[in-house]
């Protein structure tokens, strides 16, 4: 750039810093400095080195302007400072137009107030399919410029859609642990005997495992981790159901009883889903078979606001299906 050109552009920065102070956000020219120059270097100290600035005095602008901009710019990971998912997001418009500081000023906003952004969610079909899609529906509904995209994938896919680091939020059931997956418990609820409307169990308001024996029975896919448990609750009370048919999802299941094929014993909010819709009839079963639904996000970045904000509606919207399962243990016709 020759020197005029940069005189030129020192005029068109000053000018952007005199815009910005107009609005209502007051970033300085200092502060974007500092966070560029922490981002590019990748610590505050060499950031104050690029600058010739003391540690104490970028951080104070880094404090300053995570202030103004009301939200965090970096997560503390074991001892290095990683961007989060929103400064990922201004650092871009930072790279292609530092001196645009209005411009940054309106991402900035963008994201505080969600009006922009993305959220790639990969889940297990028994929530993709039914449960996520309306927590998912009111999240849009109050966030109309988040782009929302839902993959409905098996328990592995998921864990292996999140180790990529590729997708923001997971819901899955499955027993792992893999250092570039976080994993929290969503919540636990009971498995449900499902049956066919009219079927003779019916009339109990609990099912046991004696139940079970001899009568046509829908499995679960020997691949799938549940079906494991199910075998086991049976085998430990010396019952053996005549298994007539074996489906990898709960949904199938449970269209294959309201077909009258057999009964079965599945997860509980595809069982509670298909009772609703008047397909089975479900019902609890003694002893009680926990099952538990995870979240997952990846354990090498932060989760943005987004993933936090449809995390917590998620949450509610489970403990609302949770306290209506206990309420009711015995009526799901």
């Amino acid at each position: 750039m020759t020197d005029q050109g940069r005189i030129c552009k020192i005029r068109r920065i000053a000018l952007s810093i005199r815009q910005c102070y107009e609005s209502d956000m007051r970033l300085s020219h200092r502060q974007i400095e500092a966070f560029r120059a922490i981002i590019e270097s990748g610590s505050v100290t060499a950031a104050a080195d690029l600058l010739f600035l003391t540690q104490p005095s970028v951080s104070r602008l880094l404090a300053d302007l995570e202030a103004e901009l009301g939200f965090a710019l970096f997560a503390r990971i074991g001892r290095s400072l990683t961007p989060t998912p929103e400064a990922d997001a201004l650092y871009e418009e930072v790279r292609r137009s530092f001196v645009g500081l209005q411009e940054i000023s309106r991402v900035a906003d963008d994201i505080r107030q969600y009006r922009s952004g993305s959220l790639k969610i990969a889940a297990m079909p028994a929530l993709g399919l039914q449960f996520l899609p309306g927590a998912i529906a009111d999240f849009t509904a109050e966030r109309p410029g988040i782009a929302v995209s839902l993959r409905v994938r098996s328990s592995h896919a998921v864990v292996q859609h999140l180790s990529s680091q590729q997708f923001d939020v997971g819901f899955s059931a499955l027993d792992f642990d893999l250092p570039a997956i976080r994993r929290e418990p969503l919540g636990t609820m009971p498995m449900l005997a499902v049956l066919p409307p009219g079927h003779a169990l019916c009339d109990k308001a609990v099912l046991e495992p004696q139940d079970f024996h001899q009568r046509p029975f829908i499995a679960l896919g020997s691949e799938i981790s549940t079906r494991s448990d199910t075998d086991r609750f049976f085998a430990d009370h010396g019952i053996k159901p005549r298994v007539v048919a074996e489906a990898q999802l709960s949904f199938a299941i449970c269209a294959m009883v309201a077909g009258g094929a057999g009964v079965s014993i599945v997860e509980p909010v595809t069982a509670l889903h298909c009772a609703h819709l008047g397909m089975v009839v479900a019902r609890p079963i003694r002893p009680v078979q926990p099952f538990t639904y995870d979240i997952l996000t990846p354990a090498l970045r932060p989760a943005s606001r987004l993933v936090s904000d449809l995390v917590q509606r998620v949450r509610q919207r489970f403990a609302g299906l949770a306290a209506t399962e206990a309420q009711s243990p015995g009526d799901r016709a």
